[in-house]
């Protein structure tokens, strides 16, 4: 019973490690929208930094759910979980649950950036295609040799 406790820890303090995720998430949005590319740097580097830990802990609750498996053959969580006492049931299928919807969350945020993002990238490119016709959608470095075309910043007009 004390490791189903220990258990239940662990998977309370990834659900308060990942409930920080998603305001920096907006922060980082906030910053690719307006360039603010020093901000967005902090924020990622914050991100990094609640991975590492959530990598500690999510090793941590692997082996303790393992230490809980006798055959084997692994049981799936919820199988596991089915055959404890009714209220460790309910309390460590609880946190499970939350932990997996705030990664879904997570995860959602990611992928619209994400697409928001590639959708920018697109832009500039048909952008960059209209402006550049004889190019063909090609890049060139200062030698004239062709490369790869990369988000970086593209100066258009330099007086002020």
């Amino acid at each position: 019973m004390e490791n189903i406790s220990v258990f239940s820890i662990v998977l309370l303090k990834e659900i308060e490690l990942l409930e920080k995720i998603p305001p920096l998430q907006t922060m980082i949005r906030d910053a690719v929208i307006k360039r603010e590319w020093a901000e967005y740097e902090l924020f990622m580097q914050s991100i990094g930094e609640i991975g590492s830990q959530f990598e500690v802990l999510e090793t941590e609750r692997e082996a303790i759910f393992k230490s809980f498996q006798a055959e084997e053959k692994p049981e799936s969580f919820y199988a596991w979980a089915a055959k404890l006492p009714m209220d460790k049931k309910e309390e460590i299928s609880g946190l499970y649950r939350k932990l997996k919807m705030i990664t879904l969350q997570i995860k959602i945020s990611n992928d619209t950036l994400m697409e928001y993002i590639k959708e920018a990238k697109s832009a500039v490119s048909g952008l960059l295609e209209r402006v550049y016709p004889d190019r063909r959608g090609k890049m060139y470095s200062r030698k004239g040799v062709e490369r790869e075309a990369d988000m970086r910043s593209v100066m258009v007009n330099s007086n002020f």
